[in-house]
Formats: C-alpha cells, structure tokens, sequence
C-alpha cells in the first residue's frame, strides 16, 4: 500500500509503487470472487432461459416466501411492495457496509488526476516522467482490482437473494393470485402479466416493481452514506480536522 501526497501541497510527484506491482499495461489478476461470478454466469442463464427449472427453483422457496410475502394472493401490489423493501434494505445495506467509499472516492480523485497529469506529460514530451505515471497508474489498477474483489464477495450473497426473491415472484405471480388485473397511475384496470406501456418486453409487474424499489434503493443509500460520513467525522480528533482545513 502507498501513500500518496497530492502535488498540489508538496510540489513533487506521488510516491512510486513497490516492486510487487505489475508490469504497466500488464492485465490485473483475476480475484478467486471475480471467477466464482463467472462460473456462476452459465448456471444463472440456464435459469433465467429455462421455465421449467424457473418454475422448480421458484416453487421450492415458496414454502418460505408465500406465508410471508404471499398475503393469500389477494393483494399482489402488496406483495411487490414488501419484497422490494426486504430486497433493497438487504442488498443496500449489505453493499453499503462491505464496500470502502473513502477509498472508492479516493481512487477516482486519483484517476483524475493521473489522467490530468497524462495530457500535460504528452504536451510537453516527457519520456521520463511518462513512464513513471505508468508505473503509477499499474499500482493504481491492481489496487482497485483488489477492493473490486472484496466487493464481489458481498455481491454473490446479494444475487443469490435476489435470485431467490425473483423466481419465487416469477411462480406466485402467474399462479399465487386471484386475479391478474390491478389499477396503476397509467390505468384503471391493468393485466400485470402483460407487457407494460413503457418497455414492451417485460411484464407489467417487473416494472411496477423497478418503481417501488429504485427509488428507495437511492435514499436508503444516500442516508446510509450520510450516517456513516458524519459518525467518521464526528470520530475526528478536533484538532486534526482543524489542522486539515488549513491545509486545504
């Protein structure tokens, strides 16, 4: 790990990586999450092609899923409602809690800059420096493929409660209700087993449930953000965030 001073404050370069960095323009290492993900690919595109492993998949987390979410199959608009919370608040927060987003922003700052300092390097000529921006934007990389693995860890767990959540819908959805017709904003009466007004390849349903959950995906990880941003400032000693503002 380096440390990096922004050029701005001291007036030299950052500091080089290690010799463990690769090679500039050498492709980072897959992580062992990134290939699990990719082994998973395959097996996920059979579900999602194939109705009868669907219908299987779905049917055998409904014992699970129908008491709780399933409300006699009398008020389908409820059911999306309440999966969408269970399903955002889960995924949001375990992607919020897993995922770095000082180092996240940091190492976009640093992109910037690199990338900044690579147009004024090639405008003036500069093998030398050239090459070690090279050096530098390696090191970069593999730490980035490094917080991305970490981060893949949290997102198999999110995807295969994701997956669970969708095919039970997929089954209880066409056969767990009363009736097919619901009224929407667009419509009194709606089949939300038809495709829908605005994207005519998916059913009605999946859009309604796009509706409810993206929204509040985007608030609960902006307050989670917040939350989290203001217990780490709270957690700085005075006189060192007094110390930082001077410096900026």
């Amino acid at each position: 790990m380096y440390s990096f001073v922004h050029p701005k404050s001291t007036g030299e370069s950052p500091r080089m990586p290690d010799s463990n960095a690769p090679a500039p323009g050498a492709a980072p290492k897959s992580s062992p999450s990134q290939l699990i993900i990719l082994m998973m690919l395959p097996l996920m595109l059979i579900i999602v092609m194939d109705p009868n492993v669907r219908t299987a998949m779905g049917g055998a987390v409904g014992g699970l899923f129908t008491p709780i979410f399933g409300f006699g199959g009398a008020y389908p608009i409820w059911t999306l409602f309440a999966c969408s919370i269970v399903l955002v608040i889960f995924t949001t927060t375990v992607r919020h809690f897993f995922t770095n987003w000082i180092e996240q922003g940091r190492q976009k700052h640093l992109s910037s800059w690199v990338q900044a300092q690579f147009k004024e390097v090639r405008a003036k000529g500069n093998v030398t420096k050239m090459k070690k921006l090279n050096e530098y934007q390696a090191q970069m990389m593999k730490q980035s493929t490094d917080a991305m693995g970490s981060q893949m860890k949290t997102t198999l767990v999110t995807i295969v409660v994701a997956m669970a959540i969708f095919l039970w819908l997929g089954v209880f959805m066409y056969s767990g209700t009363m009736t097919n017709y619901i009224s929407t904003p667009w419509a009194s009466t709606v089949d939300y087993l038809k495709p829908g007004p605005f994207i005519h390849v998916m059913p009605t349903w999946i859009l309604l449930y796009s509706v409810l959950s993206l929204p509040l995906g985007q608030v609960l990880q902006s307050a989670l953000k917040v939350w989290s941003f203001k217990r780490k400032l709270e957690g700085l000693p005075l006189d060192s965030a007094i110390r930082k503002g001077e410096d900026n």
